[in-house]
């Protein structure tokens, strides 16, 4: 269990920083730059205070989401199942992606929980976003299947 809550932390991890270096090739601004950003003009916030804190939410999300692929994955690793939580996966977070960013930053702008009626709507677009999201799962179980086949290897060196 501590190894793959550790796996999935570092699998995270890595996967957020990749989500961010590849997300202007889909002609997107980041989404660490447009919440630091929000926290600036919003909050009030300095520009590193805002940037670390657009880097720790947005790390702190792409770990829970490794974490729910990796006990996928821990459970079935097979190719089918693995393809299928990518794109469901990848679906998901892209329908509730607008409405939790815009609560995050108005959570964090005015420190109070914001009203679930002043979100967004889900984003139900086949775009870019979607596209992004899903190869964010990729990249998660990329490294899980890379973390498996080393350890197998170790094994069976033992």
């Amino acid at each position: 269990m501590k190894n793959t809550l550790i796996t999935a932390c570092i699998v995270g991890l890595v996967a957020s920083i990749a989500f961010i270096l590849v997300q202007p090739l889909f002609g997107l601004a980041t989404l660490t730059s447009r919440h630091a950003a929000a926290y600036i003009n919003l909050g009030g916030y300095s520009d590193i205070a805002a940037l670390l804190l657009s880097w720790f939410v947005h790390i702190s999300v792409s770990i829970f989401y490794a974490l729910l692929a990796t006990g996928i994955f821990t459970i079935n690793h097979s190719m089918i199942v693995s393809v299928a939580q990518v794109i469901i996966l990848g679906w998901f977070t892209t329908l509730i992606a607008t409405p939790a960013n815009e609560w995050v930053v108005k959570l964090v702008t005015t420190q109070q929980f914001p009203d679930l009626s002043s979100l967004a709507a889900l984003n139900t677009q086949i775009g870019p976003k979607l596209w992004l999201h899903i190869l964010f799962f990729a990249f998660v179980l990329g490294g899980l299947f890379i973390i498996k086949r080393l350890r197998a290897a170790q094994e069976s060196k033992s």
